[in-house]
């Protein structure tokens, strides 16, 4: 009996005791060495067949668009990370990486053509305003001078950002462009 007694007394002071430790999260935004805000693309559509199994780390996605109109692509940077959002303008440069195309043909046995800058506009910069966990903008491309049976793709990076840290796995995507 004396021993039961003995157990209670070490649970109750185990259990009333517990709660004067601080618990600090081991992953997550709030966690030490954490990346926090994380500044990505979102994907402007399914994810092509085949990108899980490509060695290449670049997001892949293919569009259909009307052949001889300037159609819009759609494309959406995202804050996110935090679970929280944006706690003031971020600015976002975005860019064209002929290069991660290039390196995409090689290692997925691809074969895109880059678009030719005269047949889009892209801006420069967006902003993701303060409250908003992400921004729209929009790429106007002109079909009109497509090769029919040609894919041809936009390479888009996140060249920098006034906050957080550009994703690893979506500061970059190839957005493959087939013209019908």
């Amino acid at each position: 009996m004396k021993r039961i007694f003995q157990n209670i007394a070490i649970l109750f002071v185990v259990l009333t005791l517990s709660s004067c430790l601080k618990s600090d999260p081991l992953i997550g935004p709030d966690a030490p060495n954490s990346a926090g805000a994380i500044i990505e693309f979102d994907n402007p559509d399914y994810i092509a067949s085949g990108s899980l199994t490509a060695s290449v780390k670049l997001a892949r996605y293919q569009l259909t668009l009307a052949k001889g109109t300037a159609s819009p692509l759609n494309i959406r940077v995202n804050y996110s990370g935090t679970g929280k959002p944006a706690p003031s303008d971020v600015t976002v440069g975005i860019g064209i990486d002929a290069a991660a195309l290039t390196l995409h043909n090689t290692q997925a046995s691809r074969s895109f053509t880059l678009i030719p800058a005269a047949w889009y506009t892209i801006p420069t910069t967006v902003v993701i305003p303060a409250g908003q966990a992400g921004v729209n903008f929009v790429i106007p491309i002109n079909t009109n001078n497509y090769v029919t049976g040609s894919t041809y793709a936009l390479p888009l990076k996140i060249n920098t950002t006034s906050q957080g840290t550009i994703s690893g796995n979506f500061g970059s995507i190839i957005v493959a462009v087939a013209a019908n």
